[in-house]
């Protein structure tokens, strides 16, 4: 298993091999500044999982906001351990706070939909009659004629107006949940403060 030096605050754990030539670098999880130690413990050989499960190490003790650096708890370094690791070809996914984002609401899904549809049959046809591809004598024959060949030309735009509207939805839920997650990392690290 690889070596990873593991913050003391928020115990999210960062490769040896990623960090060992930084020095100094800042913590993924919470921000705080982190300094590699001088000598580094090698690699322990991998051991056998035990059958029972052993139980979480106890949490550092949380330190005042204005303890200096040099008195909070150094960083340790700690052999990669993964319970349930995933297929070599298939990277674990990351964890909120890492990537920034944060889950979107079911109900703020829902707004966006709502929103959506709408606003893509209005984009789609107003592109359409600006490109010729739908004119206002084809809008009127849908209502006024007879026969199922007057729905073609309000057909073949359906397709375009279900990929304009998938593309709304799934823009607004990333800059919503880019929005969330930034908001969220603001108060814990008002929180810590």
């Amino acid at each position: 298993m690889a070596p990873v030096l593991q913050c003391p605050d928020c115990e999210t754990k960062h490769p040896l091999s990623e960090v060992a030539e930084l020095g100094t670098f800042r913590c993924k999880g919470c921000g705080r500044a982190l300094k590699v130690p001088e000598t580094v413990p090698p690699a322990a050989p991998p051991q056998p999982s035990p059958a029972a499960p052993t139980p979480p190490p106890a949490p550092a003790p949380a330190t005042a906001p204005g303890t200096p650096v040099e008195a909070r708890e150094p960083t340790r370094v700690m052999p990669l351990v993964t319970q349930n690791a995933a297929p070599p070809d298939q990277a674990p996914p990351k964890p909120a706070a890492a990537t920034g984002r944060a889950k979107v609401p079911w109900w703020m899904q829902l707004l966006l939909w709502i929103v959506a549809v709408p606003l893509a049959y209005f984009l789609v046809f107003l592109l359409a009659r600006a490109t010729g591809l739908f004119s206002s004598n084809q809008l009127s024959d849908v209502f006024l004629a007879n026969g199922f060949s007057r729905f073609w030309p309000l057909a073949r735009l359906l397709p375009i107006v279900a990929l304009v509207t998938a593309l709304l939805v799934q823009g607004g839920v990333v800059l919503l949940s880019r929005r969330n997650g930034r908001g969220r990392a603001a108060s814990a690290t008002r929180a810590r403060r």
